[in-house]
């Protein structure tokens, strides 16, 4: 007891942490969107929280949960720079969500922008990225819904995307471009859309019962090869890519079984690859299937379930070859098949086949349709 109340009172004379801010010397960051016009100017914007444990008097009207920055400069590290010139706080990134970049800027190449993160260690490249194809001022200026702090909102989208395909992280940070740089494999990045004529950017926004009126979704992915962006996937194939490249681990997908839509989920997903030949890569995959919608008319049987798994088989084989023969046409090594020994320097000289194999384990409450 005594050895307790001896460290107890050293304690209390203890300082703080020494490198410890003040709140309201801080502007804490939640997105930063990035743009670079046809001059060469770079047009950085920060958006960043209204704490309400501020008063409102001292930063402003507490209805808007954040506020956006924009500085300009021909040099990219200039414009944190310029910040001093907008506003009387010093930019804390720490709780970052997310990158925004204009599809302009990134098919022009993100070199600089990775070098520019690299190269100071406070500067963070462990979070994601994403494209734009509206201008970035129309994205970072619109207020969001449920969660009304728009960066933690692009970031709980893409995690919730990331649950549904099974995958423990989205591979879309702007680390894993850089990373990605050296290999054959693109890295896809998702793209975000503005659905509106002007941005939302008044918290009236906020009092609209529309909510898909005025606001920000995702479509597609952006295709990443040696950190350039080369052209635009849609969900479908983004999805693909993340199966056969082991990525995800679920899915859901629909096909027709005797004249009539079958919809399931696939999970527990097992993507294998063998060298048949130094010509030939045989891609095998199992899975289990549980579904979703059945709009047969007739009762689930031993027979119809083996019917609904060769029909998936058959169709979700159809799909993978589809997804080879965009690749070729693309000249993209969506299977990364190039950072293979066999497949170096001859990723298009490779015959791709698949095997798919399925089992239908969860049949759902009823297997006799209502009439």
């Amino acid at each position: 007891m005594k050895k307790l109340l001896i460290l107890l009172s050293g304690l209390l004379v203890c300082s703080g942490c020494w490198d410890m801010k003040e709140i309201n010397q801080l502007a804490i960051v939640d997105m930063i969107a990035i743009d670079q016009d046809e001059d060469g100017i770079f047009h950085a914007f920060y958006q960043v929280l209204n704490p309400p444990s501020i008063e409102a008097r001292r930063s402003g009207p507490s209805k808007a949960a954040v506020y956006t920055y924009e500085t300009s400069s021909p040099i990219m590290g200039r414009t944190l720079e310029q910040t001093g010139a907008v506003m009387s706080r010093n930019l804390y990134t720490s709780h970052l969500q997310c990158y925004v970049v204009s599809e302009r800027m990134a098919r022009e190449g993100l070199f600089k922008m990775a070098n520019y993160l690299e190269n100071y260690k406070e500067r963070r490249t462990n979070v994601y990225a994403i494209v734009s194809e509206d201008p970035v001022s129309k994205v970072i200026n619109t207020f969001t819904l449920l969660d009304r702090v728009p960066g933690r909102n692009i970031r709980l989208l893409l995690d919730w995307h990331a649950r549904r395909l099974g995958i423990n992280k989205l591979p879309t940070r702007m680390k894993d471009i850089v990373a990605g740089i050296p290999f054959s494999r693109p890295t896809i990045i998702p793209m975000i859309q503005y659905t509106g004529d002007t941005s939302a950017s008044l918290s009236d926004r906020l009092e609209d019962i529309n909510a898909t009126k005025q606001s920000l979704k995702f479509s597609g992915g952006a295709v990443f090869i040696g950190a350039k962006m080369v052209g635009k996937i849609s969900d479908d194939i983004k999805n693909q890519y993340y199966v056969l490249n082991g990525y995800a681990n679920r899915k859901q997908e629909s096909f027709k079984v005797n004249g009539e839509t079958v919809a399931v989920e696939i999970r527990d997903i097992q993507v294998k690859r063998k060298w048949v030949t130094k010509d030939k890569l045989q891609i095998r995959m199992y899975t289990k299937m549980g579904m979703i919608n059945n709009e047969q008319d007739k009762k689930l049987t031993v027979q119809n379930i083996s019917e609904i798994e060769q029909a998936f088989n058959s169709s979700f084989q159809k799909k993978c070859e589809e997804f080879v023969s965009f690749a070729l046409k693309k000249d993209w090594d969506m299977l990364g098949i190039g950072d293979t020994d066999q497949g170096r320097n001859r990723w298009k000289d490779i015959h791709v086949e698949f095997e798919i194999r399925s089992k239908l384990t969860f049949l759902g409450n009823t297997i006799t349709p209502y009439e």
